[in-house]
């Protein structure tokens, strides 16, 4: 059973402030949301450069690299914040299609989708070139 206010055609009864109120609220969530997931995308990028410059290994050894010193690093520095930003930009999405077949107010999230898809690809694009490669193709001889 529907509530009122969950289809659009139920509005002319309704104070536009409130409904203007309640489409500016809409917007903090899914910005939230947003800088939530790039923020947790950069922290654990951190948490495992920091962790692998405490651990050592045979790259930073040899003096080629300073953070990534091993290859399970050189795999776990993109490949895990990776992950984080895909799952947090379709989870999006999802919002995005749950808000929108709720009658909600799907734009902010759609919004945020583009900023999300746009950072996983480039996140995704400018790290994975360590994991597929290694520390030590990108560094100049």
């Amino acid at each position: 059973m529907r509530e009122h206010g969950d289809n659009p055609h139920d509005y002319d009864d309704e104070d536009p402030l409130d409904r203007l109120q309640k489409k500016e609220y809409s917007w903090r969530p899914a910005v939230t949301y947003a800088v939530g997931v790039i923020a947790a995308t950069l922290l654990s990028a951190l948490v495992i450069a920091i962790i692998g410059m405490i651990v050592g290994g045979p790259n930073c050894d040899a003096g080629t690299s300073t953070f990534i010193c091993s290859r399970a690093f050189e795999l776990a520095f993109p490949l895990i914040p990776g992950a984080i930003s895909l799952f947090g930009a379709l989870w999006g999405f999802w919002m995005t299609y749950v808000r929108w077949k709720n009658f909600g107010n799907w734009r902010p999230w759609l919004a945020m989708c583009w900023v999300l898809m746009p950072w996983t690809l480039a996140w995704m694009t400018s790290t994975f070139t360590i994991a597929m490669f290694g520390v030590e193709s990108g560094t100049p001889q």
